[in-house]
C-alpha cells in the first residue's frame, strides 16, 4: 500500500514538473478584452465612445503594469540564466546536461518574450481597428479621432 501511494505521489510531481519549469515569472498575463468592430456598430454613440475610451484605458494599463512587469521578469530570469550558463562553462569540465538545461530555460525565456509581443500586437491592433470603426462613424464626436 505504501509502495502505491509513494509511486502516485512521484508520479503526481513528474506530472507536474514542466509547470514548474516553464519560468519563474509564471503566465502571460491576461490581455483586455477590446470590443470588436461589429459590436461597437450596436452601440449609440454614447456608448461607443465610453467603449472606446474604456478599451484605450484598459489596453494602456495593462501595457504599463502586468505586461511589463512580466518582460521584466522574463528579462531578468534569462539574463541570470545566461551568467548561470557562463559560469557553468567556465568549469574545468562542464556539466553538458547542466548547459543543455540552461539553454532550453533561456529558449523558453525568449519563446514566452516573443509571444508576450505577438499578444501585444493582435491586441494593439485589436484597439486600432475599433478606434478605426469608431472615427468612421458619421454619428459620433470626432474630436478624438486623429486628423486627417
Amino acid at each position: 500500500m505504501l509502495k502505491k501511494l509513494g509511486l502516485v505521489a512521484v508520479l503526481s510531481v513528474m506530472a507536474t514538473a514542466p509547470a514548474w519549469a516553464e519560468s519563474s515569472c509564471g503566465g502571460e498575463p491576461i490581455p483586455p478584452d477590446v470590443p470588436s468592430v461589429a459590436a461597437l456598430g450596436q452601440m449609440s454613440p454614447a456608448d461607443a465612445l465610453k467603449a472606446k475610451h474604456q478599451a484605450f484605458v484598459d489596453v494602456t494599463t495593462w501595457q504599463k503594469t502586468a505586461l511589463k512587469d512580466y518582460r521584466n521578469c522574463l528579462d531578468a530570469d534569462e539574463n541570470q540564466i545566461k551568467r548561470d550558463r557562463a559560469n557553468a562553462a567556465s568549469q574545468s569540465k562542464p556539466d553538458q546536461d547542466k548547459l543543455k538545461r540552461l539553454d532550453g530555460q533561456i529558449a523558453d525565456d525568449e519563446k514566452a518574450n516573443t509571444s508576450s509581443a505577438d499578444t501585444e500586437e493582435r491586441v494593439v491592433n485589436d484597439f486600432h481597428a475599433l478606434s478605426t470603426a469608431f472615427c468612421a462613424r458619421p454619428d459620433v464626436d470626432k474630436s478624438s479621432c486623429p486628423k486627417t
